[in-house]
């Protein structure tokens, strides 16, 4: 009874349930493919001119409408890992350009990984990056995870799959089918990213601004984020291209997307002669915007238990990510009783 409970994916969703089962006295074993832990709301760790600089080039903000999740934001707000985002935001459809108002948004500082790094400090040696589970299978009453390379990562009482839909489809099929098909139903919009460094901050008459069409949805000032760095350092901007303009270019180089999203979003309202950048960078978000959630209402399956969570099975957002990361450990919590 000793064996841990095993957790694909450090993002929210999986840290939320580490952290949930962690405190509740089980062991676990979060394995992430990735160098470090995050997911969609990753932090990219750059050098400009010898000097480190970051980029928050996935999820920009959340809110919180859960009233338990709200609790939790009130925690994170109180040990000053998220503070609100204030600033000068708008909203843009052709050349008309308004205030874009409504519900505070917060955001982490220094970096948007700021929570997922937090939860992965406290579990500590409960984590193993840059290990890809691509096999799970049931042997004496445990689950056995394999890695891409072969090599067994561990014998499990329990497992929390918190991949993407499609992934976690991949990695269920055949093993805990019901599960599969549930994953399997969802789907995603993809989203370009280009990380863009100025020497000095641009002529932009915002901070933040959601685009309705063309070419970018959404472009953010790194700097104006609470907690981050100042606005001594370079001028720094994450651009999101649209889901419909991301998937006719997710093919493409970085190289040559990221240049036509820094071109649109020098011909946005408000903002006027934009200098070369110092610093122009690509990324693709193949499973960025859930379009879909999962159709079915199954948490759990089978005997040794497994439980899939994610934003795929509850909504396109951060909130929605951590709410289901509890609940999948507390479901597993009660088949394991």
């Amino acid at each position: 009874m000793n064996d841990p409970i095993l957790i694909v994916g450090a993002g929210l969703s999986g840290l939320a349930a580490a952290q949930t089962l962690h405190t509740l006295g089980a062991s676990v074993l979060v394995v992430e493919k990735s160098r470090g832990p995050g997911g969609r709301m990753s932090t990219r760790h750059e050098t400009l001119n010898g000097k480190p600089v970051s980029f928050d080039h996935g999820a920009q903000f959340f809110r919180g409408h859960d009233a338990g999740f709200r609790q939790v934001m009130d925690a994170w707000e109180r040990d000053r890992w998220i503070a609100p985002w204030r600033g000068n935001f708008v909203r843009i459809k052709g050349e008309i350009l308004k205030p874009d108002e409504g519900r505070l948004r917060y955001a982490p500082g220094p970096g948007m990984n700021r929570i997922c790094q937090e939860y992965a400090d406290r579990l500590k040696d409960q984590l193993r990056y840059q290990t890809r589970i691509t096999e799970l299978r049931e042997d004496k009453g445990r689950i056995v995870a394999a890695a891409e390379d072969g090599t067994i990562v561990g014998a499990f009482r329990a497992a929390i799959c918190t991949a993407p839909g499609p992934q976690t489809a991949k990695l269920l099929e055949g093993f805990r089918p019901t599960l599969a098909m549930a994953a399997a139903s969802t789907s995603y919009a993809p989203c370009l990213a280009a990380m863009v460094a100025f020497a000095e901050r641009p002529t932009v008459e915002w901070c933040a601004a959601s685009i309705q069409d063309g070419p970018l949805s959404f472009v953010a000032e790194d700097n104006a984020r609470p907690g981050h760095q100042p606005a001594l350092a370079p001028s720094r901007w994450i651009l999101h291209a649209s889901a419909n303009w991301s998937a006719e270019h997710i093919e493409e180089n970085p190289e040559v997307f990221a240049p036509m999203m820094l071109e649109a979003f020098g011909q946005l309202p408000g903002v006027q002669d934009l200098d070369p950048p110092v610093h122009l960078r690509g990324h693709r978000w193949r499973f960025a915007l859930v379009e879909k959630t999962t159709t079915s209402a199954a948490q759990v399956e089978g005997t040794p238990p497994v439980a899939i969570a994610g934003d795929w099975c509850e909504g396109p957002r951060i909130e929605a990510a951590w709410c289901s990361g509890v609940r999948a450990a507390s479901a597993i919590r009660k088949a394991l009783t």
